[in-house]
């Protein structure tokens, strides 16, 4: 059995659409034909699900998102079509996200509020994506990547499995702006740590388990396994010899949660 609970009534649900079971549906929500949610969501008042949307199941949208979002083309082909928007099981987008067509999403994701991801970006497993943050498109992200608040993805960039960008922290696909001539993404190996307020320029290469610090330009590769700093960044030490300064161990080497 579907419910759709609803304030005032006053949902637009096409018949249309596949609505899983158990589903919560508040007011003020469009849910286009074609569209398919899974069991056991909770889409929150005015939010928009396009025609070529999958959510899965346990799935959670905050008010006024946008899912499926449509493309250039919209406005100028007859033939238009959307291309799917998949998203997996578990998945929390919070108020005020948009993710265009045309992207693919694992399950377990998460955003901030008003995030925007742009189309053709490619999410793995069990990602986030923070507030205010934006993919330009055309993204590859690994499985457990982390995306803090205020975070702008160039596109064309590449991240391996366990990538983090902290604030503010950018990626570039030019090296001459505005030319889109010859247009290419950093590539992030896995494990890579990105500081807060860093800037990756095009075509670099972040070696594995590599960390950039705060506020540094990172202009050429990056080798496995270094702490870079400065504006050009250079290697300043291997990122094993980084200690803690509470207690006596390797800084780096340290669960994400605390499990005391």
């Amino acid at each position: 059995m579907t419910t759709k609970a609803s304030t005032h009534g006053n949902e637009r649900i096409s018949k249309d659409a596949k609505i899983g079971a158990n589903t919560r549906i508040h007011e003020d929500v469009l849910v286009y034909a074609g569209a398919q949610i899974g069991d056991n969501c909770i889409i929150e008042p005015g939010a928009i699900i396009y025609e070529n949307v999958q959510l899965s199941a346990n799935s959670y949208v905050g008010a006024q998102c946008i899912l499926g979002e449509r493309l250039s083309g919209y406005l100028s082909d007859p033939s238009y079509k959307n291309p799917p928007l998949v998203i997996g099981e578990n998945a929390t987008i919070r108020s005020g996200t948009i993710i265009y067509a045309n992207c693919t999403i694992g399950k377990g994701f998460q955003t901030g509020h008003r995030a925007v991801i742009r189309e053709q970006s490619v999410f793995g497993d069990m990602c986030s994506f923070g507030t205010n943050s934006q993919s330009d498109g055309q993204m590859k992200v690994g499985n457990n990547c982390r995306f803090h608040n205020n975070v702008f993805i160039a596109t064309y960039t590449t991240c391996e499995d366990d990538v983090h960008f902290y604030p503010m922290s950018c990626t570039v696909d030019s090296m001459h702006p505005p030319c889109q001539i010859g247009r290419e993404g950093p590539y992030l190996e896995s494990g890579v740590i990105v500081g807060a307020k860093v800037l990756i320029l095009p075509r670099v290469r972040v070696g594995s388990k590599s960390v950039v610090a705060g506020a540094s330009v990172v202009t050429h590769d990056v080798p496995p396994g270094m702490v870079v700093a400065g504006m050009p960044a250079k290697v300043i030490k291997k990122r094993e010899e980084v200690r803690c300064h509470i207690e006596d161990r390797p800084a780096y080497d340290v669960a994400m949660e605390n499990k005391n």
